[in-house]
């Protein structure tokens, strides 16, 4: 069925790419949960205060919590930067898996009519992204990542122009001229 793990990773590849930009929707909602719940938390630890007698380094819960809690939650800002970061390398990784897509014409060919059938599913994508916007802790939880806000409300456009990109470097690929290779009428 499969000569080599170069035919499986090509013939998987397709599947890859979908999995991506379902891995992208999926992502930034993760990440805006776990940013608004650690935001949640900090809030109420500093609404809590008690003394804490007999303790030479600490008087107080919040000085305890300061030293051992707060830098942790301090952290969620790192989220946003996750979210960046994983929505550029699905990006870079469609585009490195369109490429390797040109080395047969059936893999061509199979990208095209994904990139038709990818576009129309993003389209969904996005108006599950604009559904769940209207529901108010939603679009709290979503306020600190604008970047993928404005991602996820032009998603169509993201994924058919990431797949465009994908599908001429698969061309470039396709087209190339083989070199350093033999080649039967140069070869004496």
């Amino acid at each position: 069925m499969f000569d080599t793990f170069d035919d499986i990773a090509t013939k998987g590849s397709l599947i890859v790419v979908i999995l991506s930009i379902l891995a992208i929707f999926v992502s930034g909602i993760f990440f805006g949960v776990t940013y608004y719940v650690m935001d949640t938390v900090e809030t109420s630890f500093m609404a809590t205060d008690c003394v804490i007698a007999d303790n030479v380094y600490v008087e107080s819960c919040q000085e305890l919590w300061a030293l051992s809690l707060y830098p942790f939650l301090a952290l969620r800002e790192i989220l946003v930067w996750a979210s960046f970061f994983f929505i550029f390398a699905m990006v870079l990784g469609m585009l490195i898996l369109g490429y390797k897509a040109g080395k047969s014409p059936v893999l061509l060919g199979l990208l095209i009519i994904f990139v038709i059938i990818m576009t129309y599913a993003s389209i969904e994508v996005s108006n599950i992204y604009r559904t769940m916007l209207d529901v108010d802790i939603f679009r709290t939880m979503m306020t600190e990542f604008t970047v993928y806000n404005k991602i996820m409300m032009n998603f169509p456009w993201f994924i058919f122009i990431v797949s465009l990109m994908a599908v001429m470097l698969s061309v470039v690929n396709f087209q190339r001229t083989r070199t350093n290779s033999p080649q039967e009428e140069m070869d004496y």
